[in-house]
């Protein structure tokens, strides 16, 4: 037996809020729009979601302070301006940060009286108001699953899970994706790669229509990406690129993500290494670890790539393995022994010690 759940009504295409303003008006009364300094302006999307907003007479407040890595003292202070200004959904618009910021703060705001370290106790017995994801990026997926990756007060990072998390519609204009630099293009679309290969990994070809997915997104990823670095103003490129994060993120909202993403978590917080690079430097090493004992599982979650030497010559060329940090042993003692306690070790196949990921964070300052 198998399930699938995605209760995110999803809009793809050029125009996609122009066309379909009436899901606004479903939403709530009052928006707050939860975005970062830059992309939700430049792309535009900010502009087509305030006017459509305006011409249905909804008002709405604009909260965009979302750093990278959204903090919870972030989160806290939307959501009481969100409860101050009675807004009663959100419309997250950006990258991945403002986008698993929206969520939380739909949730925080939601829930008088809790505290965000509360609402990770038990998340799916609190409300959220509704929110509306509009992505300019191609990568975290978070248009389409419940998931909201937050960093904490101690600068760790911790995921809120709910399906109440799941935005209620998600317009995709892959016009928004356009004004991403060829830096922020590939550490995106490297993420949503590792979230599709870590997904079929976790999956095992249990449910069949995730292993189908997981293949059609890194298929697109590996096929689309140089062509979009090529061509970067070419709408129809975009979107491939678009779609294949958007499927990716449907196949973690299913199976979560591995150990990549814990060890892939202290350097995107703590040395500012984007975090689809910084996922993908692990990635490689993590299945050749798993496919000592599960050859077959590990070979079928990188398909179409025809092996880890493959996808490994695909990372390199991206320069995913460039990074040139200084990591002390005390940090990659204290970051390996978090990952250990991780649920993402828990559920993921092979033999990991701390000494393993030590090693790999030695790596990563070596030449």
């Amino acid at each position: 037996m198998w399930k699938y759940y995605m209760p995110t009504a999803v809009f793809f295409g050029q125009g996609a809020i122009q066309k379909n303003t009436e899901r606004f008006e479903e939403a709530g009364t009052k928006a707050l729009l939860v975005t970062g300094q830059r992309s939700a302006r430049v792309s535009g999307a900010l502009h087509d979601v305030t006017r459509a907003l305006t011409a249905l007479g909804i008002p709405h407040s604009v909260f965009d302070e979302v750093e990278e890595n959204p903090s919870f003292e972030t989160v806290r202070q939307a959501a009481s301006k969100m409860k101050k200004e009675d807004c009663d959904f959100v419309v997250a618009i950006g990258g991945g940060s403002p986008l698993d910021a929206g969520k939380a703060i739909a949730m925080l705001a939601a829930n008088d009286g809790m505290s965000i370290e509360d609402l990770y106790g038990n998340p799916e017995q609190w409300q959220a108001f509704h929110t509306i994801a509009v992505p300019t990026t191609s990568g975290t997926g978070s248009e389409v699953t419940h998931f909201a990756v937050l960093t904490d007060d101690e600068g760790n990072k911790a995921g809120l899970s709910s399906r109440r998390n799941f935005p209620v519609t998600s317009f995709l204009d892959p016009s928004y994706t356009v004004t991403m630099n060829e830096n922020v293009t590939t550490a995106t679309a490297l993420d949503a790669l590792c979230h599709a290969v870590e997904g079929e990994l976790l999956n095992a070809g249990r449910n069949p229509l995730i292993s189908q997915l997981a293949k059609n997104s890194v298929a697109m990823i590996r096929d689309g990406l140089g062509a979009v670095i090529s061509s970067p103003e070419d709408i129809q490129k975009r979107a491939d690129l678009q779609y294949a994060a958007m499927l990716a993120g449907m196949v973690i909202a299913h199976t979560g993500t591995s150990v990549v993403h814990p060890a892939g978590y202290p350097l995107s917080v703590h040395k500012e290494v984007k975090h689809g690079l910084a996922n993908a430097f692990f990635l490689v090493e993590v299945l050749r670890n798993v496919s000592r004992k599960e050859e077959r599982r590990t070979n079928a979650s990188i398909e179409p790539f025809a092996s880890l030497e493959a996808l490994e010559s695909f990372l390199k060329s991206y320069g995913v393995y460039d990074h040139t940090l200084t990591i002390t042993d005390e940090e990659a003692r204290e970051w390996s022994e978090a990952i250990m306690k991780s649920p993402h070790y828990r559920r993921t196949p092979g033999t990991f010690t701390r000494e393993f990921f030590e090693t790999m964070y030695k790596k990563v300052g070596e030449k």
